[in-house]
């Protein structure tokens, strides 16, 4: 199919930024998928050279040409284009094996109805309440115009492997998941990824710093609620509390085992421009209002989180599920017998990011 030449010209110029940042940049890119399985072909795809990482030793990573980490997708609509369009986008975006994903229209060239940024930036928001939340970023080609020249991208050097030190501690005091966690690491420790345990997940730093904007706001206390800053302890009796911190109002999961890195450079430089060029409706997306006001250098990407799980339990489905919402690829260490558990959350859910893997293995 014919690529419009408004959409053309924004391809060119994400292709293009693709390569300064240090990427492997592509165009009209589809990931391989399952056989006889829809599989989006995506305008522009930047993908991270993570060879020195050394990630040989780890399966499940998807990585492209046995190097390429796939990082950021662009869905491109670059004039008139229907709402269901753009929910497509969102879809295929949702789809994405990328991070990192961006939509991008061109309201100007929208004909005479200039309106599919309005209209987008209300599907974003429905579709991410509705489906749940994932890196995904709205903007208009016009954000994109006189970029500053950026540096490359580069991974933060591991600089004390010291500190990779093995888990000493199990769940709810049982002490085999202690030792499955130590046949493990040998594979971890071949790579020059930070490892550490039981680690939260960077999104509820994001969204409370969000929360903390409305919390300073003084009103009435029948209104404490609605801004979240106040929550229930118990109904009965009824005992009330200040909401102080994160883990005052979400549940925080902490991942067994995290695996991950960071980046520096020009990617994290386009982010913060682009956080300042989208103006007030960053405010839709944590993330980038995060990097916009706490102005951090470097970024953590979760390429892996290992669940483990010595009993077949509905504990070991909420590992699945943690795993699944906060990390690239996730590992589910647990009985043979999850395995069909496994397969169904997998199925309808969506949770293809995580995999199997049986912890008798590991027990012998």
């Amino acid at each position: 199919m014919m690529v419009k030449q408004t959409t053309k010209a924004v391809q060119d110029q994400l292709f293009q930024l693709g390569k300064d940042l240090g990427f492997y940049s592509l165009k009209e890119y589809t990931f391989k998928s399952i056989i006889n399985a829809y599989a989006p072909r995506y305008d522009v795809v930047w993908m991270l050279n993570v060879q020195t990482l050394n990630l040989n030793s780890l399966d499940h990573l998807q990585l492209i040409e046995g190097k390429y980490l796939p990082f950021a997708a662009f869905e491109l609509e670059g004039s008139t284009t229907s709402s269901k369009n753009q929910v497509g986008n969102v879809g295929n975006l949702q789809l994405s094996p990328c991070y990192y994903n961006f939509m991008v229209v061109n309201n100007a060239s929208a004909a005479k109805e200039n309106d599919t940024y309005r209209r987008g930036m209300k599907i974003v928001r429905s579709l991410q309440r509705v489906n749940g939340e994932r890196q995904l970023f709205f903007l208009d080609s016009s954000m994109l115009k006189k970029l500053p020249i950026f540096t490359k991208t580069t991974i933060v050097p591991l600089i004390n492997r010291e500190n990779r030190l093995p888990r000493k501690k199990g769940s709810g005091g049982e002490k085999q998941s202690i030792l499955v966690a130590a046949k493990l690491m040998p594979k971890l420790l071949l790579t020059d990824l930070d490892i550490a345990y039981d680690r939260k997940p960077d999104y509820f730093k994001w969204i409370y710093h969000i929360d903390q904007k409305f919390q300073q706001i003084k009103v009435p206390v029948k209104s404490k609620y609605l801004l979240k800053q106040s929550f229930t302890k118990s109904p009965v009796p009824l005992l009330k509390g200040e909401v102080k911190s994160a883990s005052d109002y979400y549940y925080i999961p902490e991942i067994d085992v995290a695996a991950g890195f960071s980046i520096e450079g020009g990617y994290v430089q386009f982010l913060h421009f682009l956080a300042q060029r989208i103006g007030a409706d960053v405010i839709h997306f944590p993330f980038l209002q995060y990097l916009l006001d706490i102005q951090e250098e470097t970024i953590y990407f979760p390429l892996l989180g290992i669940e483990i799980e010595i009993s077949e339990s509905k504990h070991a489905l909420g590992g699945l599920i943690n795993l699944a919402n906060f990390q690239y690829v996730g590992w589910l260490v647990s009985p043979g017998t999850m395995k069909p558990y496994v397969e169904t959350y997998k199925h309808h859910l969506g949770m293809q990011n995580v995999h199997h893997i049986e912890v008798e293995e590991y027990l012998v």
